[in-house]
């Protein structure tokens, strides 16, 4: 029998399909690392009426692998995306105020197929060039 593994259950994982709402921007997580930044907007449906758009919603994304921060920095504002990872809180600062913000730590996105991929295959972070 494997020993237990330390540390909370896997329980927080989140898979979002949208598409960018700006360009990507360079940053940096709260323990310093390079991260790369990405607005994602989704439609939300009614629920008693689910072809009915009710409104759209969005949600920060931090690229930190660099595989895939380089892939995500050459993104576009309008490209459908595929993210997944954990969601966690961020404080950030708007319009002069101190504000505590949702936002996905990406560990995989798709935005497409990089070239010479094979078409139906949904890579990781770290399967890109």
């Amino acid at each position: 029998m494997a020993p237990a593994q330390p540390g909370p259950p896997a329980l927080n994982h989140c898979v979002l399909t949208g598409e960018l709402s700006t360009d990507p921007q360079e940053g940096r997580s709260p323990a310093g690392d390079p991260v790369v930044l990405l607005r994602i907007e989704f439609p939300v449906a009614d629920l008693s009426h689910p072809r009915a758009l009710w409104t759209r919603a969005g949600i920060g994304v931090e690229v930190v692998d660099a595989p895939a921060r380089a892939r995500a920095s050459r993104l576009h504002g309008g490209t459908p995306i595929l993210v997944a990872g954990q969601i966690s809180e961020r404080w950030m600062i708007e319009r002069g105020r101190s504000q505590r913000r949702n936002f996905l730590l990406a560990s995989l996105i798709d935005s497409g197929h990089p070239p010479g991929a094979p078409g139906d295959v949904l890579l990781t972070a770290g399967d890109w060039p």
